[in-house]
Order: structure tokens, then C-alpha cells, then sequence
């Protein structure tokens, strides 16, 4: 039996769905363009368990069906977990005849302005959506009306790349001709020539955390997000089946990806709450980065990276949420420039009080700003019985690291 994975994410959603699937008996080919991209990760390195691997442009669908088509392999499924292998993984799935997203339910879901544009035209009001604009070039702001402050958003990237609060037009002129000259991002992607310009919502950031079922869409849990800075690079989140922003969020999200034709695997739904409105953020149609998943199974028990293979598979299991808790995951971010070299403290923080992981990432590390999440130095992880206890014990266990920093 022989899954294939094209690529994985950064985090380890991926590389934990390898362990599962080798657990149920299947072997695990891993497809990437660049070995070399995963070097930072020293915790869970897809090679660890990868029993064969081959090197080839993961973003070219033609290629990798040409690849298939000479390989031995009956591949029992084919997964992703990175916005930018989706589509082509989609395709590979319909191409060979396995479970997979409907390819163009995925591109409603995976392009920013799609979304917009596609929830507009059929007036969906569940969740509210900021008022927009989409751009191909800097100067076509010239003639627009624009409300400030603003977001400015790549209609493909992720992890806060390319995204910046803007409070005035020279704000606005700035980002975009920096984003202009951005072509491709740090995974290799070649970035689509189009942008978001969206009304700023003030309010508190959410995210859903969905898995498809033989019953349909089911909310597993909730997150309240944390972000820093002008570019909202997310720097913590807690998650919980106790947190309720809305009573009927969960009805809310089925008819959301629902509307937009997603019947397959897990989606992740940012949004933010303004007073008595929900304004959709974005659709993910996948599972949450960030550790979120790890987080989700601390504090409900679903380990929704599991029910995401079974899924590729063909298989379901029944879901349920067997825990109350509540678990958090809070980002180590550089506090000043300059090469930080070593970290000490680990012991001592690991002992505090609900701490279930910290991870650090490789050093050393050149800090020169937090314009993404490639620009966090690690995490911990924790779990406790309240929002208060789990936020205090990741921020202890931060207080306790100490870095090595050579600066200039």
C-alpha cells in the first residue's frame, strides 16, 4: 500500500500525517522540488519518514502526471498540506481516480479574490465581507476610492506574506510597489500579478476548525488569534470546543463551504467578530497551520490530521470530541535585530506547569524584522483547563528561554 505526499507544510501537519499513514501500513513517497526548503525543520524533517523520494516540480501537474503515468506505483491516495500544492494535487487525484478535492470548489476556496468575488455574486450574507478591491499593478490604485486604513493581500500567498495594514495612501503606494517586485515567494510559488486591497476590520480574529464526515461538515473547534505588528504576522492562538463567538457559527461555516461546492477533507475559516457581525477573513480548504491541529487534539481529542488521511483513503471514522480543554500555542518572535546564536532555559521552561512542547528553530537565525511567519524564532505549546492558565503558561515558558544574540 503507497501514499504519495507532494511536499509538506513547514510546521508538521505533514510530516505527522506521514507517521499515521505508516502506522496503518502504507509506504510513503514524498515528491518535491528542494530538499533544502525543509532544513529549518529540525523537529520532524520529512526525510525522517519518506521511504523513497523524488526530486521534480511539484508545482508542473503535466510533469508529475507523466511521472505517474511511468511509475509501478498504484498510489492508494495523494496528499497535501501547503496552499500552494493543492490544485496540482487535486488534479493528480482526479487524474489517477482517488479522493480529492473538486477542482474548482478548491480554486472558489484557494483564491482570495475568487472567494470575494464568487460569495458577492450570490449575496451571501452569513458572513459579512469587507468592502474590496482587486488589482493587477500599483498604479491602478490611482483612480480608486479607498476607505483607510486598509489591508493589502496576494490573492495566493500565505502565512502573512505580502500582507500589510496600511493606514494612509503612501502606506499603500509603498507595499505595493514592494509587492510588485515579489515574483515568487519562499516556497518557490510563482506568485499570480493580482492583489487585495480590503477594508480594515477592527475586531477580534477567529478561526473554525472543520472536518468533512459521512454526515458533512463538522466544527471541531474554535481559535482566538493573536497577531503583531503592521504585516499581522500571527504570533499566538488558543482553541477550544468552549469557545463560542456566535451560537450558530457552526451552521454559519456549513453553509459557507457549502455555497462555495468543498465536500472533502478539512478547511480552517478565518474571520473576524465586529460587534454582532461575523466578516469573513478567508477560506482555507485545508487544515490549519501554525501547530493548530496539534492544538485542536490537546483540547478535543480529534486528531484531525488522522481523519484527513483516512479521508484521501476512502475511509471515515466517527468523530468525537471527547475533551474539554483548552490548549494554545504562543510564537517566540525576535525581540531585537541581530544573529541570535544559541538559546538556553530549555529545561526550566519546559517544567512549567501545562508546557506539552518547545520547539526552536534552527540557528543560527538572522533577525531583521517580523514581516512573516518565516521571521518567528519557535513556539511552545501548552494545555490547560482555562483561556487564562493556558495563556499564562506558554508566556512563562518564554520568559524562561534566553538567547544568544551577536548583533550589527
Amino acid at each position: 500500500m503507497d501514499l504519495l505526499f507532494v511536499e509538506t507544510n513547514t510546521t508538521g501537519t505533514g510530516t505527522k500525517a506521514m507517521k499515521i499513514a505508516k502506522q496503518l501500513g502504507y509506504k510513503i513517497h514524498f515528491w518535491t522540488m528542494d530538499l533544502e526548503q525543509y532544513n529549518a525543520m529540525t523537529d520532524d524533517h520529512p526525510l525522517h519518514f519518506a521511504d523513497q523520494v523524488v526530486i521534480i516540480n511539484t508545482y508542473d501537474a503535466d510533469r508529475m502526471k507523466e511521472e505517474l503515468a511511468r511509475s509501478e506505483v498504484k498510489f492508494s491516495g495523494i496528499l497535501a498540506f501547503d496552499d500552494y500544492h493543492l490544485t496540482p494535487v487535486a488534479e493528480l487525484a482526479s487524474y489517477v481516480g482517488v479522493r480529492g478535492h473538486d477542482i474548482e470548489a478548491l480554486k472558489r476556496a484557494r483564491y482570495k479574490h475568487v472567494t470575494r468575488t464568487y460569495l458577492e455574486s450570490q449575496h451571501f450574507r452569513e458572513f459579512l465581507q469587507p468592502a474590496f478591491h482587486i488589482i493587477h499593478h500599483p498604479d491602478d490604485i490611482i483612480n480608486l476610492d479607498i476607505a483607510f486604513p486598509c489591508v493589502i493581500k496576494p490573492v495566493d500567498d500565505s502565512g502573512s506574506n505580502g500582507v500589510t495594514i496600511c493606514q494612509n495612501r503612501r502606506d499603500l503606494e509603498l507595499s505595493l510597489r514592494l509587492e510588485w517586485q515579489r515574483q515568487r515567494n519562499e516556497r518557490g510559488y510563482e506568485l499570480k500579478r493580482k492583489w487585495l486591497i480590503e477594508e480594515w476590520i477592527e475586531g477580534q480574529e477567529f478561526s473554525a476548525e472543520m472536518l468533512y464526515t459521512v454526515d458533512g461538515w463538522k466544527l471541531i473547534s474554535v481559535t482566538k488569534k493573536e497577531t503583531y505588528g503592521p504585516h499581522a504576522v500571527e504570533c499566538g492562538h488558543v482553541t477550544s470546543p468552549k469557545l463560542t463567538p456566535f451560537s450558530d457559527l457552526e451552521e454559519r461555516c456549513k453553509k459557507l463551504l457549502h455555497l462555495l461546492g468543498l465536500n472533502y477533507g478539512a478547511a480552517h475559516i478565518e474571520f473576524f467578530v465586529r460587534g454582532n457581525n461575523l466578516y469573513l477573513v478567508e477560506v482555507n480548504p485545508r487544515l490549519a497551520g501554525d501547530c493548530i491541529p496539534e492544538l485542536v487534539e490537546l483540547a478535543t481529542g480529534v486528531d484531525m490530521v488522522r481523519h484527513v488521511v483516512l479521508q484521501a483513503i476512502g475511509t471515515y471514522e466517527e468523530i468525537a470530541i471527547t475533551r474539554q480543554r483548552y490548549a494554545a500555542i504562543k510564537f517566540i518572535l525576535p525581540a531585537e535585530q541581530g544573529i541570535y546564536q544559541m538559546v538556553s532555559g530549555m529545561k526550566e521552561s519546559q517544567k512549567v506547569a501545562g508546557v506539552k512542547r518547545i520547539s526552536i528553530g534552527k540557528l543560527p537565525f538572522k533577525a531583521n524584522g517580523i514581516k512573516s511567519s518565516y521571521h518567528r524564532l519557535g513556539f511552545v505549546i501548552a494545555e490547560s483547563d482555562s483561556m487564562e492558565n493556558v495563556i499564562a503558561s506558554t508566556q512563562e515558558a518564554m520568559n524562561r528561554l534566553e538567547w544568544g544574540i551577536v548583533y550589527g
